[in-house]
This record gives C-alpha cells, sequence and structure tokens, in this order.
C-alpha cells in the first residue's frame, strides 16, 4: 500500500525573484505566493566578487517558468569589446564581460546552465527574450536604429547552435525603443515599450514580421525619457492565465490629489495589433 505524500503540491504559478542567489548548487527555492520563489546559481555562472554593482539578474522565462535566460557577467573587461563578424567588425569598451545563460530551472545539475557563444555580440540585454518550440528554444534580441525603417532581430537556435542576423521591417517613427519586459506567448515575442508600444513577432519565421499593438485608450504615449525609471512602477504587461495583459495605475482628473484608479486591459486575441 502506497503512503500519501506529505508534502504540499507546487503552486500553479509563482513570483520569481529577478535577482538569484549565488551559491554552490544551482537550484530553485519554490514558494507559494505572495511569497517570492529564488533561484541560486553556482559560482562557476557569476563568478564576481560579493558586494558587486552589477548582480547577475534573470532577463526572460519561456511561459513553463522553468526555461530561463540569465545575464552574468564574468568579471571586469580588461581591453576592449571586439566584434569580428563577416561585413561587420567592430570593438567597443565596456566594463565587464558579458555572460548569458539559458537555464532548465526543473535541473538541478549545473550544466543545466548553457552559456550562449559570442556574448559580445548582445547590444542591449532588455531586448533579449527566450522562446519555445516543442523541439527547440530560440533567444532573441531586437536591434532598432533610431531613423531606420529595418531592425536586427539577432537570433540563437538551440537546433542551429550560432547567432543568426535576421531583418524585419521596423515600422515605428524615429525615436528609442525602450524595453520594459520581453514576454513569451502564442509563439510569439513581445516586446514592451510602457511608454509607447508592444512590438510582437515570431522568431522562428524564415521572414519574420514585426507587429505593434499600441497601449489601449485612455493610457496615453508618453514622451522619449518621461517618467524614466518609475513608469514600470504604475504601468506593467505580463501574462496571465494564457493572456496578455496591460495594467495602467493613474490618478483620476488631477493629476496629484485625484482617487488613484487601477485600469486592466486583456488582449482577446494573440493576433489582434
Amino acid at each position: 500500500m502506497t503512503m500519501p505524500s506529505s508534502a504540499p503540491p507546487p503552486p500553479s504559478w509563482i513570483i520569481l525573484g529577478a535577482i538569484p542567489r549565488v551559491s554552490t548548487d544551482l537550484s530553485l527555492d519554490l514558494a507559494a505566493p505572495p511569497r517570492v520563489s529564488l533561484l541560486t546559481i553556482p559560482k562557476r555562472i557569476f563568478p564576481a566578487d560579493e558586494g558587486v554593482t552589477n548582480p547577475p539578474r534573470i532577463l526572460a522565462a519561456d511561459p513553463s517558468g522553468l526555461l530561463l535566460l540569465l545575464h552574468a557577467d564574468q568579471g571586469r573587461a580588461t581591453g576592449p569589446t571586439v566584434i569580428d563578424r563577416p561585413n561587420h567588425p567592430s570593438f567597443c569598451w565596456r566594463q565587464f564581460v558579458a555572460g548569458y545563460f539559458v537555464l532548465n530551472a526543473a535541473d538541478a545539475d549545473a550544466d543545466a546552465a548553457l552559456p550562449l557563444p559570442e556574448p559580445e555580440l548582445i547590444m542591449n540585454a532588455s531586448h533579449l527574450g527566450i522562446i519555445a518550440s516543442p523541439t527547440a528554444y530560440m533567444v532573441a534580441e531586437l536591434q532598432p536604429f533610431v531613423g531606420d525603417d529595418h531592425a536586427t532581430l539577432l537570433c540563437f537556435s538551440s537546433d542551429v547552435g550560432e547567432w543568426v542576423d535576421k531583418t524585419v521591417s521596423y515600422p515605428l517613427q524615429p525615436r528609442p525603443f525602450s524595453s520594459h519586459a520581453v514576454l513569451s506567448l502564442h509563439g510569439r515575442l513581445w516586446w514592451v515599450d510602457l511608454s509607447w508600444c508592444i512590438l510582437a513577432c515570431d522568431p522562428f519565421a524564415d521572414n519574420p514580421r514585426l507587429d505593434v499593438l499600441q497601449l489601449p485608450p485612455p493610457a496615453k504615449p508618453l514622451n522619449y525619457g518621461q517618467a524614466a525609471g518609475v513608469l514600470d512602477r504604475y504601468r506593467a504587461v505580463g501574462v496571465s492565465d494564457g493572456k496578455l495583459r496591460f495594467v495602467d495605475m493613474y490618478r483620476n482628473r488631477d493629476p496629484t490629489t485625484g482617487a488613484l484608479q487601477v485600469t486592466v486591459w486583456t488582449l482577446p486575441d494573440p493576433d489582434s495589433t
């Protein structure tokens, strides 16, 4: 006769802390909400000294919450960062040597943390997302250039094993795109600029198309740099119950003394733009 397990079932959803702990082994400490679940990574992934000002950070997760994309610098740079690619040689000065890892949080083996090659190719960690298919996963960075009507989608597929550039039409007006989050949902990656709009595309496609989703009214677009550093306290875009949702918190009528109001919009159709 099998005795029932005394261990409680894992929660159906979790709040995952963005900053992992650094210790000896790779592990995931699950906690039922509203407590925060914490990822622990081994020092071989983040060899920097304690108290460093650039801690490791979870950048993105696939919908299962178990496939994680981690940014963990590998120490201070001792020289320029050289990018040696055909038809695109360049160099730049960076304070730290970048490191990016794909982690399977369900596997306690430290080898489950796979380093991505050529991290110097990544221009902006906040533009990185991860998406899974039934047979593979892909890490992609959207690299827009102000004033250009095309952008580069830098893609790393576990099937291919190297970075591939894909060119996409870039339909936005000339201003910097500030990515607050990159989400994976319904076979697409969604780049979120809380001040402006959301961009979405399928990075697995041979010729990806970048779709634009405007923020719903009455949430108004903000000027570039407006509320920088604090906007994510009042606005959020996330996945809840398999749907994309936008939350806006603002004061009704008078911006200083009006009643605080919270509005939630849900995208009913993943193909909506």
